[in-house]
C-alpha cells in the first residue's frame, strides 16, 4: 500500500490546470486490471471541461471506473486524484515522496491519494484472500477535479448514469476516528470594480479602482460579516465554530499595472459558506444586494461595479442514525474497537452529489487533521492501516 501511495503521489496531478491526468488514469487501471476487476477509463467530453473550467483547455480529464460482482446492492467506493498546487515551504520534494517517523510525506498523501491507496489495497486484500461479493458488487471510481468544485468528475459521472449505487463511501480525509455525515455549502463570488486609469502623478484624472474595491470590502467585512454570527445550526459539525456561516474575502485579487498608474481595475473573490438549511440562491441574491448597496455611493461617482457568480452548492448531509450511517459505525467498531464521531465537514465534499440524488452516502478516509493543502502534507501510517481494516469490514457486511 505504502509503494502504490509513493506511485501516486508521484503523479503530479496539480489542479489548476489538471495536469498529467492521462498518466494517473493509466497508472490506477493498471492497478485494478491487475486485481480482476472489469475497468474502463471515460474520457470526459472536452466541450463540457471547457464549459465548466475554460482555463483548462488542452487539459483532458478522465474518471477511471471498476467493478467486481453483479446486481444489487452495489456499494461504491470514491476518491479524487486532483491535488492543489504545492505552494511554497516545503522541506521535502513535494512530488517525490517519503517515509518518516511512520508517515508518509508528499502532495496529496492526505487529501487524498491516501485514500485512493488504502481503498486500493483493501480489496487487494480481499481478492488475494479469494473473495468475490456473495450478493451485489462493489464499485470503484477515481474522479478529478475534486478541489475546483467537481463538476467534470463525481457530478458529471452521476449526471451521465455512469454509476447508479446504493450505497457511497468517499474515502476523503475525515480521519479513522470519525465518519463524516455531510458538508457545508459555499457560494463563491467575483467582484469586479471599473475605474479610470491614469498617470500616478495626475491622480485626479482617474478613478483609483483600488480605493474603491478596499471601500467595498471594508463594508463586507464590517457590516455583513458580523450579521452571519446570529445564524447558527444545532446539527453536529466537525468544528463547533463551522456552526455559524463564514466568509473569506480576498482570496484571489487581480488588478492594477505598476506603481505610477492610477488602477484602473481591479477584482477580489468572496468564498461565502452555508450552513444547513441556508438557501444558496438566497445567499446569492443577499450577498449581491449588500455589495451593490456598498457601491451605490462609487457609482455616483463614475465607478462601474460587476458582481459575477463562479460557484454554488448547498450543505447537505443525512442524519446520523441513517441505516448506512450505522453500518459504517458498525464496521469502525469492529475493525478498531472504537465508536467514531458523526460529523458535518466544514468544506465542501464531492460527497454531496451522491446525497443531492438521495444515495445514501458519507465520507471515511485516513488523514492528518489539518495536514490538507499544507506544506509538507502527511498522512500516519496507522490511519492508512486503520482504513483498510475498515473498508474490509464495510465491503464483506454489505456484500458478504
Amino acid at each position: 500500500m505504502v509503494y502504490l501511495l509513493q506511485r501516486l503521489i508521484a503523479v503530479p496531478t496539480v489542479n489548476p490546470p489538471g495536469e498529467h491526468y492521462a498518466e494517473m488514469a493509466g497508472l490506477l487501471r493498471e492497478e485494478l486490471e491487475a486485481l480482476g476487476l472489469e475497468t474502463r477509463v471515460v474520457r470526459v467530453p472536452d466541450e463540457v471541461v471547457e464549459k465548466h473550467y475554460p482555463w483548462a483547455r488542452g487539459y483532458p480529464r478522465f474518471i477511471v471506473l471498476a467493478r467486481l460482482g453483479e446486481g444489487r446492492p452495489v456499494l461504491h467506493l470514491n476518491g479524487h486524484y486532483d491535488v492543489v498546487p504545492p505552494g511554497q515551504g516545503w522541506a521535502r520534494d513535494p512530488f517525490n515522496p517519503v517515509v518518516e517517523n511512520g508517515r508518509v510525506y508528499g502532495r496529496g498523501a492526505t487529501d487524498m491519494k491516501g485514500g485512493i491507496a488504502a481503498v486500493i489495497a483493501a480489496i487487494r486484500g480481499l481478492v488475494e484472500e479469494g473473495w468475490r461479493p456473495r450478493r451485489g458488487s462493489i464499485e470503484l471510481s477515481f474522479t478529478p477535479d475534486e478541489e475546483t468544485g467537481g463538476e467534470t468528475g463525481v457530478k458529471y459521472m452521476l449526471d451521465e448514469g455512469l454509476t447508479l449505487p446504493d450505497y457511497a463511501l468517499v474515502a476523503e480525509p475525515s480521519t479513522t476516528s470519525r465518519i463524516w455525515i455531510g458538508s457545508r455549502g459555499a457560494v463563491w463570488m467575483n467582484v469586479h470594480v471599473y475605474g479610470r486609469q491614469a498617470h500616478g502623478s495626475t491622480p485626479w484624472l482617474g478613478l483609483n479602482a483600488f480605493e474603491a474595491m478596499v471601500e467595498i470590502a471594508y463594508r463586507l467585512i464590517h457590516g455583513y460579516k458580523p450579521r452571519l454570527a446570529e445564524r447558527r445550526t444545532d446539527l453536529p459539525m466537525d468544528d463547533p465554530r463551522a456552526a455559524h456561516p463564514t466568509i473569506t474575502i480576498g482570496g484571489e485579487i487581480e488588478g492594477g499595472a505598476k506603481t505610477n498608474v492610477v488602477p484602473g481595475y481591479y477584482r477580489f473573490s468572496i468564498d461565502r459558506r452555508l450552513i444547513p438549511g441556508e438557501d444558496p440562491d438566497e445567499v446569492e441574491r443577499e450577498l449581491r444586494d449588500f455589495i451593490m448597496e456598498s457601491a451605490a455611493p462609487l457609482l455616483e461617482k463614475g465607478y462601474r461595479v460587476e458582481v459575477e457568480t463562479t460557484g454554488k452548492a448547498p450543505a447537505t448531509w443525512i442524519p446520523p442514525d441513517n441505516p448506512f450511517v450505522e453500518t459504517v459505525a458498525e464496521a469502525v467498531r469492529e475493525a478498531l474497537g472504537l465508536e467514531p464521531l458523526r460529523t458535518i465537514c466544514t468544506g465542501g465534499l464531492d460527497t454531496r452529489y451522491f446525497q443531492q440524488r438521495g444515495i445514501p452516502a458519507v465520507t471515511y478516509g485516513p488523514g492528518a487533521p489539518g495536514a490538507a493543502h499544507k506544506p509538507d502534507e502527511y498522512v500516519p501510517l496507522e490511519e492508512l492501516e486503520n482504513a483498510v481494516k475498515v473498508y474490509r469490514a464495510l465491503i464483506r457486511r454489505i456484500l458478504g
